[in-house]
């Protein structure tokens, strides 16, 4: 059996996650996952397997789902206007169907 819930994507520059991390815990998050990212933006192209010269310029994606949409909404409302007010960044929220629903 699955249960709706939401989740939540945000790509952000590697020097902001500490910034993403700290609103994550303020809002009550269990957990999420971090991934490297790679890609092409209009901030130009982010090498994912490259190395960097300055390594909190790559990119991360953080994944995080919820039973609670209306928590996911006003966590996308700070990232955007707190975090990435002046920094490149990019968030989403799209639904989806969990199993182990006890674990979100």
């Amino acid at each position: 059996m699955t249960t709706p819930a939401v989740k939540l994507t945000i790509i952000v520059e590697r020097l902001l996650k500490p910034q993403v991390e700290a609103l994550m815990q303020e809002a009550g998050l269990a957990g999420w996952s971090i991934f490297p990212g790679g890609g092409r933006g209009t901030h130009g192209v982010h090498r994912a397997q490259a190395a960097q010269l300055v390594r909190e310029f790559a990119i991360v994606k953080f994944e995080v789902v919820l039973r609670d949409r209306a928590k996911a909404d006003a966590l996308a409302q700070r990232l955007t206007q707190e975090v990435m007010a002046e920094q490149p960044g990019v968030v989403w929220i799209e639904s989806v169907e969990v199993l182990r629903s006890s674990k979100f």
